[in-house]
C-alpha cells in the first residue's frame, strides 16, 4: 500500500504553520516550479504535488482529517534532540548544585536558586518561529 506524501514537507512548512504561512509557501514554490516558468520535465509533477498539498492544507476541514490520519512522528531539532521535550539533565544538575550550595553556603544558594529557575524557564519557554 502506497502511503500519502507528506504535504508539510512538500510545501516546506511546519505542521503547526498558520494558513498565511502555508499560502505564502505555496505561492513561493508555485512561482518557482510552475511549468510555464520552469522548463524541466519534473516541473509538471512537482506542480501537481504542490497543488494537492495546498488543496488539503488550505482547507481547515481537510487539514484536520489529514492531520488525524498522518502518523505521529517526533520532530527533531537540528541538534537531534526531540522538540518540546524538557532537558531533564539540567533539572537534575541544578537540584544537585542547589543542594550542595544549601549545605555549604546559604548566601550562594539564595543567589543561584533564582538563576537556575530563570535558566530553566528560558530553556523551556522558547517557541520556534517560522
Amino acid at each position: 500500500m502506497k502511503s500519502d506524501p507528506d504535504y508539510y514537507a512538500i510545501l516546506q512548512v511546519d505542521p503547526r504553520a498558520e494558513p498565511g504561512v502555508i499560502q505564502a509557501a505555496y505561492r513561493r514554490l508555485a512561482s518557482k516550479h510552475h511549468p510555464d516558468v520552469n522548463p524541466t520535465p519534473e516541473a509538471m509533477e512537482r506542480m501537481k504535488l504542490l497543488n494537492a498539498a495546498y488543496d488539503v492544507l488550505s482547507d481547515p476541514g481537510k487539514r484536520q482529517v489529514y492531520d488525524n490520519a498522518r502518523p505521529r512522528t517526533r520532530q527533531l531539532t537540528k541538534e537531534g534532540a526531540p522538540t518540546g521535550r524538557r532537558p531533564w539533565w539540567f533539572l537534575v544538575l541544578s537540584v544537585v548544585v542547589l543542594l550542595l550550595l544549601l549545605r555549604y553556603n546559604a548566601r550562594l544558594f539564595r543567589i543561584a536558586g533564582p538563576v537556575f529557575v530563570v535558566l530553566w524557564l528560558l530553556m523551556n519557554g522558547q517557541r520556534q518561529r517560522k
